[in-house]
């Protein structure tokens, strides 16, 4: 049996490198080296316990988290006809039964039976050596793409959805809630998409200046100003088109809906880990805004590829660290001890 290692979180705080088979290919699988992997928000509530999901048992340890990566085709089952060895590829975020009805019109964003890769009801993710994925949950990376932008594509999808979600058209005023890579990702993506003015919200400096640099128009640090102010003074209205909130905060979930023009829709990419209570629904009925929740990234992994392809989105600017791919549990504890300076974090495998 041909082992690799892993870096495996065995329970909260606790995050091992241990030696664990490589796994079996199907007839339809792909077996990938990994050669980045970037370590997500939601891998950090992971490693210390306090993500929902490990609290209410949709996570079980142990686990190899990961579901941020890039690498290179290094086999291939018998049935596979889009890749061979050498093929630089990136991976979906999720892994669908393949066999429903949902999965058979190609809609694996909705499979009942979907596995999340390295979170919930835990695929084996891209914390290790080699990630083994089915052959429709894998893209190939074009050439012109670096292996840290393929990593990020899974974080650009998901941004690009809240995107699509809201509705982004072109000349629309959009306020983009949170500062962390998938808002800042959202945030010039809805500059892509066409609208006149992006104003990005948060507490860091540091954060907000990365977002100014990929092309966002304005930036509000809430420590030092109103949201509401800013709104009228960068776009000379009260209110906006379209809200993406990113940031899971709760006071700025009711501050998007109350910023939100008649007809406007907001746009959630964030998880809030609590019921959210005193919500005003008035605001949005009497309103006409609109609420749309977005999880994953159904759809989205072409058109981001290609924007990167074509020199349109480069997100490698937002990497801050960088550290060795089997050396984890370091990069969680700079999470931790560099939150002021650190956007996002890529871990790094041979090649």
């Amino acid at each position: 049996m041909k082992t690799m290692q892993a870096e495996r979180i065995f329970g909260p705080m606790d995050m091992r490198v241990v030696e664990v088979p490589i796994p079996e290919l199907g007839d339809h699988d792909v077996l990938c080296r990994v050669v980045r992997s970037g370590v997500c928000g939601t891998d950090y509530a992971i490693y210390t316990g306090e993500f929902r999901f490990v609290k209410n048992g949709g996570i079980t340890f142990p686990m190899t988290p990961g579901h941020e990566w890039s690498g290179v085709v290094a086999d291939v089952g018998s049935a596979v006809e889009r890749f061979a060895p050498g093929d630089r590829v990136v991976g979906d975020t999720g892994v669908a039964c393949g066999h429903c009805n949902e999965c058979l019109v190609g809609n694996y964003g909705v499979c009942a039976k979907a596995r999340a890769v390295g979170t919930i009801n835990a695929w084996p993710g891209a914390y290790a050596e080699y990630v083994v994925m089915p052959e429709r949950h894998v893209f190939p990376l074009p050439d012109s793409v670096s292996f840290d932008n393929g990593a990020m594509v899974e974080p650009a999808a998901t941004a690009l959805f809240s995107v699509v979600k809201a509705g982004v058209s072109i000349g629309d005023t959009v306020l983009v809630q949170g500062s962390g890579p998938i808002g800042i990702a959202a945030a010039k993506l809805a500059k892509l998409s066409g609208a006149s003015k992006v104003l990005i919200t948060g507490r860091k400096d540091f954060k907000l200046q990365k977002a100014l640099e990929l092309g966002v128009d304005a930036a509000v640090n809430t420590q030092k100003e109103s949201i509401a102010e800013a709104v009228l003074r960068h776009t000379k209205e009260k209110q906006v088109d379209r809200v993406i909130e990113a940031a899971g905060s709760v006071e700025l979930l009711k501050e998007s809906i109350a910023l939100c023009r008649p007809g406007g829709t907001v746009s959630v990419v964030a998880f809030y880990e609590r019921i959210v209570e005193q919500f005003d629904i008035d605001g949005l009925v009497f309103g006409d805004v609109t609420l749309r929740a977005v999880a994953g990234s159904l759809g989205m992994y072409k058109p981001i590829l290609r924007l990167m392809a074509c020199g349109m989105l480069d997100l490698t600017p937002l990497i801050t660290g960088r550290y060795p791919l089997l050396n984890a549990h370091k990069a969680m504890a700079d999470i931790r001890d560099r939150n002021d300076t650190r956007v996002k974090i890529m871990m790094e495998g041979e090649g």
